[in-house]
């Protein structure tokens, strides 16, 4: 984390003029982020923060208000709990890992607005539709016994987000939806 912060504040320091329009027909953007994970099914006692890296190719030239990307995900966020019961402390430890293509709709925002306010602001929304891969590891400690268990489910994200460019290959992002993070931020780039 403490690395994060560091590279997210030399990206700050070296901006230069802000020109990050949405991703348009042909273009590339790469993105790696970490976000509050959505594990919620119990009262965990640590939790990884979630780490995702996405990739977009800009699929169409402008359709309606903004552009069409198409790309992947990877997604990854864990965490463990004790639960104590008759003195005796079982151990679990959950990962969640989502992959698959996600689809992003570009809102132009300078042609909505009329306003050169906003082209330094890519406003999109998108789906994801993948697999979402969990392993689980258990520890009885009255046997010593470690059980592990690994699945496989369709998995399926809606997202929103911002992304705000500090020059035209640099920019930052904060995205929501229910995938493995709740809510990301993270470093865009654009090849």
């Amino acid at each position: 984390m403490k690395n994060f912060i560091i590279v997210t504040i030399v990206l700050l320091s070296i901006s230069e003029i802000l020109q990050a329009q949405p991703l348009k027909f042909e273009q590339q953007s790469i993105g790696l982020g970490i976000g509050i994970p959505s594990m919620n099914d119990y009262n965990y006692t640590s939790r990884n923060p979630g780490i995702t890296a996405q990739y977009e190719y800009g699929l169409s030239d402008k359709i309606g208000i903004g552009y069409i990307g198409v790309g992947g995900q990877i997604a990854f966020a864990g965490a463990e709990y004790d639960q104590v019961i008759l003195g005796d402390t079982y151990s679990y430890k959950y990962n969640h890992t989502l992959i698959g293509p996600r689809a992003v709709y570009h809102f132009d925002m300078v042609d909505l607005t009329d306003s050169k306010q906003w082209s330094n602001i890519d406003v999109y929304g998108g789906a994801f539709l993948g697999l979402k891969l969990q392993t689980a590891k258990y520890t009885d400690p009255t046997t010593s016994n470690t059980v592990k268990d690994r699945s496989t489910k369709l998995a399926t994200d809606l997202f929103a987000g911002i992304r705000y460019g500090f020059t035209d290959q640099i920019g930052a992002f904060a995205e929501l939806g229910f995938g493995v993070n709740y809510f990301n931020i993270g470093v865009s780039w654009r090849l």
